[in-house]
């Protein structure tokens, strides 16, 4: 791990969040972080970023004039690393999970921010653009499209297309109706909390199916989906996965 002190602006437009974060900087991290300019709406954000450089960015999503992604759009350098901040626990926390973004929580707690911190210095990254525009694309499509990694980037896939996903250890496969499978590092319970606004259900430990692609089920717990695929329910599972069949559907006993 590098000992050259990272130099941050903070992009904060409450003062109260700035003044704290600037506590907990001091606090912890003095002789590591200096932060050497603070902004507090989009425009000088961007000045601030082209004109001085810095190794971190901690950057408010919520500002008065707009957001922190119009930031990252108009910036002449990515050459510096994101922590993003936000006082919203919604979607875009998920999605900044999915796609390994460092973010705080706010209110910042001291352990929350001493962990992101010490993760960023032990890595010490630049900001990936391309991960972003695909973070940025998966948020602007309102859930309903996933950016999925290939080879030499992300394809943009409608959940609509996306059959179910399956654990394999610590990765987990994507097997869409154009019969293509993808493959993520990221586990099956990230993905789950990713996809909760979809209609997908964990009908397995391993297995997350996307409930529009159910064509039949069997009382020994099968399902049938429509690529022909069958996966059993487990045991466990059947009582929520029935209750949320017959929601979707009407059903007549």
């Amino acid at each position: 791990m590098s000992s050259q002190i990272v130099t941050a602006i903070i992009i904060e437009d409450e003062v109260a969040a700035y003044n704290h974060l600037q506590q907990l900087i001091v606090n912890s991290f003095s002789d590591k972080v200096d932060v050497i300019g603070n902004a507090t709406n989009v425009k000088d954000g961007i000045h601030l970023i082209n004109s001085l450089k810095p190794t971190l960015v901690f950057l408010d999503i919520q500002l008065d004039d707009g957001d922190g992604f119009e930031i990252l759009d108009h910036v002449n350098t990515t050459n510096f690393e994101v922590i993003f901040t936000t006082g919203s626990s919604d979607y875009k926390e998920k999605a900044m999970d999915y796609f390994a973004f460092y973010f705080l929580s706010k209110p910042i707690l001291e352990t929350q921010f001493i962990t992101v911190i010490t993760k960023f210095l032990e890595k010490r990254t630049s900001f990936d653009l391309e991960k972003y525009l695909a973070f940025k694309n998966q948020l602007e499509n309102e859930h309903q499209k996933i950016s999925l990694p290939v080879k030499n980037g992300f394809e943009i896939v409608d959940l609509d297309n996306l059959i179910y996903c399956e654990a394999e250890g610590s990765y987990t496969y994507f097997h869409t109706t154009s019969n293509k499978k993808y493959m993520t590092s990221n586990n099956l319970k990230k993905i789950e909390d990713l996809l909760q606004q979809a209609p997908f259900f964990r009908i397995h430990r391993s297995i997350l199916v996307n409930l529009k692609h159910i064509v039949k089920y069997e009382n020994s717990g099968k399902v049938f989906l429509t690529n022909g695929k069958e996966l059993m329910v487990a045991a466990r599972n059947k009582k929520n996965f029935l209750r949320i069949i017959k929601l979707m559907s009407f059903t007549l006993n």
